[in-house]
């Protein structure tokens, strides 16, 4: 915890410190026709209005994940909650989310480990949890900042500092900085590109690629990325990957040797710290960052959201998630969920 209120501080300092921007691309107006909606805790069955995670199923349900109000969902307009009090979900401080191929929930709390949801199919019978700790199984630590499912259905979790696990529903694989070549145990996020590679972004280690037999890392030192402090990892559908960091903006990488880096100084985003990034069905890029709102990147021209110049509700920016039909849903801290389209 005193970690993530560490980056807290950090980006809110470097948002105050910042109040002039240098960009060379193109800014465009925000749209009026525009149309926002906006769900929160008080005029909707949203749980909490910190969404810290926000993943959408194959039935177009949403899942969100908070950080105080357990896992929210909605279905069409109907809203329901998983709780410790009304589930058996093992806590109600949600930080990692991921839905694998069978439609399962994985659920990373952030104390009580991870947490299986298979959702029943037949009225009248109840779901089904399957929760897992450091004490009834091989993970190694119970809080679960980042989680992916592979082709196969294991399930890849950044454990606190202990590393990432793989989990194929019989086995437990643990890799870090003792047996393997990951730089940092703290691992923020996991992204697995078309052939299966582990994209894996640490704390303060920058950003390593596991193959599976190899690893492969990433670093100021030996490479352009900016900042060793990975906050999030997207891969787009031509496999280029999409890193957002803590103070040094947001980089997309071939994952050859191409970097192409955009901050505050060269582009239009309008804070340097990204928490989220994802790809729309127009190749629009949309990019939630730590104070300075919600960007669009499309092409060279930059759009930013903002809760002076649009209905976004607040600037701080946690999660972007898109549907079927090309509507954004952003997840933001303290202000609930905002859509747009």
């Amino acid at each position: 915890m005193k970690r993530r209120l560490y980056r807290l501080i950090v980006t809110i300092a470097a948002f105050v410190l910042m109040v002039t921007w240098v960009y060379s691309q193109e800014i465009v107006d925000v749209k009026p026709s525009v149309v926002w909606k906006i769900y929160q805790k008080a005029n909707s069955g949203l749980s909490d209005n910190n969404a810290i995670k926000i993943l959408i199923d194959d039935a177009g349900e949403k899942w969100i994940a908070t950080e105080k109000g357990g896992l929210s969902n909605l279905q069409d307009s109907m809203w329901s909650s998983y709780q410790t009090t009304n589930s058996e979900i093992p806590h109600n401080s949600i930080y990692a989310l991921a839905i694998d191929a069978e439609g399962n929930k994985w659920v990373g709390t952030y104390g009580s480990g991870l947490a299986k949801l298979k959702r029943s199919s037949s009225e009248g019978k109840e779901d089904e949890w399957t929760n897992f700790n450091s004490d009834n199984s091989l993970l190694p630590h119970n809080w679960i900042l980042s989680t992916a499912v592979d082709k196969e259905g294991a399930i890849w979790v950044g454990a606190g500092d202990q590393g990432i696990t793989k989990f194929n529903g019989t086995e437990w694989f643990v890799f870090n900085t003792l047996n393997s070549q990951i730089p940092n145990d703290v691992v923020n996020a996991i992204a697995i590109d078309s052939k299966g590679n582990k994209w894996i972004g640490t704390e303060d280690g920058g950003l390593t690629v596991y193959d599976g037999t190899g690893w492969r890392v990433y670093n100021m030192d030996n490479s352009q990325i900016p900042s060793n402090w990975v906050l999030t990892l997207t891969v787009d559908k031509n496999d280029h990957i999409w890193i957002g960091m803590l103070n040094g903006g947001v980089a997309k990488f071939d994952t050859d040797t191409t970097w192409t880096l955009y901050d505050m100084y060269n582009s239009g985003l309008p804070n340097n710290s990204v928490y989220s990034v994802a790809v729309d069905k127009d190749d629009a890029v949309w990019i939630g960052t730590g104070g300075g709102g919600l960007a669009k990147l499309d092409g060279h021209k930059w759009t930013v959201y903002d809760k002076a110049n649009s209905s976004l509700p607040k600037d701080f920016v946690y999660s972007v998630s898109i549907d079927e039909n090309n509507m954004k849903w952003v997840g933001t801290w303290k202000g609930g969920i905002a859509t747009l389209k």
